[in-house]
């Protein structure tokens, strides 16, 4: 069986008749009647029941009519597949990313990616930065985003961003009149901190100890986002990551500098070669043209902000 023959057979059952089909084939009529002569032959089907100036399918010829166009679809499916590995050397792009960067920046830089490059297939995986690593290093995620790398996984490595935290309180706080916040504003103010970590106590913690300032802390979580969630609630104020804070610039909620500062990084890892992929390299650009924008409208707010 020859494709020729199905393509004659199928145009004949689109079309209606042997001489449209011909004439949408670019050949005779003699040649489609001869192809679907010859598929009968081959496949011992009846596919039509010849009539005066016209070929009704018969019960057997729309049966494999149904057969052919679920081949035609699969064909369909695969000339796109080629067209996107033609544009984007793979066609899909699976993203794992932290879930400070996953609900928030991910999403955004996805939305500027697709407006360019609307065929891209693309699946985001959330997890921590050694979940996120292990994706990459089996190969499971193409790339991923971290807010540490680990020694343990041979990835390449590129830095996205390094920020300075930012305290993010409620913006009718008695503290936000105020240009930056030291540890000593916040004495005895409600604080939602972050757990502790293997040693006993988080990077801020250590902050305000050798500040020697007490806060009032009532609430740990170890997401960002939920922290700034709480803020919003009026439960407390934070030290965050800015890019956490921009989820919530439109709320009731305000950033101002901290001081002493406390650094934030985000890193894009990578199987060794695989940065340099088309889809890749285009995602990574577009993921850092969004920190870039997104940080500077959270660091530079506009006044009243």
């Amino acid at each position: 069986m020859r494709f020729s023959h199905v393509e004659a057979f199928r145009a004949v059952m689109m079309s209606g008749s042997t001489t449209t089909a011909a004439k949408v084939l670019h050949t005779s009529q003699p040649n489609v009647s001869r192809s679907i002569a010859q598929l009968e032959k081959l496949t011992g089907l009846r596919l039509f029941e010849r009539l005066p100036g016209r070929l009704v399918p018969t019960g057997e010829g729309l049966a494999f009519f149904k057969e052919v166009q679920r081949s035609f679809n699969g064909l369909r499916y695969l000339e796109e597949a080629a067209a996107r590995i033609r544009r984007f050397s793979g066609g899909s792009l699976s993203i794992a990313a932290v879930q400070i960067l996953a609900l928030g920046l991910v999403p955004r830089a996805i939305k500027k990616f697709v407006e360019d490059f609307p065929e891209a297939s693309i699946s985001v995986n959330i997890g921590h930065s050694s979940d996120v690593a292990q994706w990459v290093d089996d190969q499971t995620s193409d790339m991923g985003i971290v807010s540490q790398v680990s020694e343990a996984y041979g990835l390449q490595s590129e830095k996205l961003y390094e920020v300075d935290a930012v305290c993010v309180m409620p913006r009718e706080h008695r503290l936000a009149k105020k240009k930056i916040i030291t540890p000593d504003d916040l004495a005895d103010e409600p604080f939602i901190s972050p757990p502790q970590n293997e040693f006993g106590r988080s990077e801020i913690d250590e902050l305000f100890a050798e500040a020697v300032v007490s806060r009032r802390v009532n609430l740990k979580t170890s997401y960002s986002l939920v922290t700034c969630a709480l803020v919003a609630q009026q439960l407390g104020v934070a030290i965050v990551n800015p890019l956490a804070a921009f989820e919530y610039k439109a709320s009731d909620v305000i950033t101002r500098p901290f001081l002493p500062a406390i650094k934030h990084r985000g890193f894009l890892v990578f199987h060794p070669g695989r940065q340099d992929d088309r889809i890749i390299a285009l995602f990574s650009a577009a993921l850092s043209d969004i920190v870039k924008r997104d940080l500077d409208e959270i660091l530079n707010p506009t006044v009243g902000g």
